[in-house]
């Protein structure tokens, strides 16, 4: 009489993991997607500040040509989910943007930048309004579309606060 040694898995083990797969996915999924749209409102926080910084810093060389400096006036800067756009208010920000480092298409009017905003929940695009005063200081104002309280969440988020929560992200320790 032959001995029969079956060494696979029975259905009903089978059935079991395939349980606790499932409730694994079910608590962890949600998990998983905070921390991918966390990511994303990271992204598009340190790609606005890669933007100001550029300004900033072009505002400040003084190496810049005379006929190169930025003009006085305001500009908007649309960060959307397909470009980087901005208005004309303020002369040579293309130059400002191709000094940084970010790859400028196009010129005047139809200049952009392939920086886009990826945040899905936070905010869907976001604005920076450029102002540039006499003696070459600049100042930043933000703004975002999209949601409910997109504007104030990204201007937290700019901030460094915890979105929609007006504290900052990481609070001092109390000592």
């Amino acid at each position: 009489m032959k001995k029969m040694n079956n060494k696979g898995f029975s259905l009903v083990e089978l059935i079991i993991v395939i349980a606790i797969m499932a409730v694994l996915i079910v608590v962890l999924a949600p998990q998983y997607l905070k921390y991918v749209e966390k990511s994303r409102n990271s992204t598009d926080v340190t790609n606005a500040t890669e933007i100001v910084t550029a300004i900033q810093v072009y505002a400040a060389d003084p190496d810049v040509a005379t006929g190169d400096v930025l003009s006085v006036g305001t500009a908007k800067i649309t960060v959307d989910g397909t470009k980087t756009t901005w208005t004309t208010g303020v002369n040579n920000l293309d130059k400002a943007f191709s000094e940084a480092g970010f790859d400028v298409t196009g010129s005047g009017t139809s200049a952009s930048l392939a920086t886009t905003c990826v945040s899905k929940t936070a905010w869907t695009s976001y604005i920076i309004d450029v102002t540039v005063e006499s003696g070459g200081s600049v100042k930043f104002e933000y703004s975002a579309g999209g949601t409910t309280n997109a504007s104030q969440n990204f201007k937290d988020a700019m901030a460094g606060k915890k979105i929609g929560s007006g504290t900052p992200a990481n609070p001092p320790a109390n000592p």
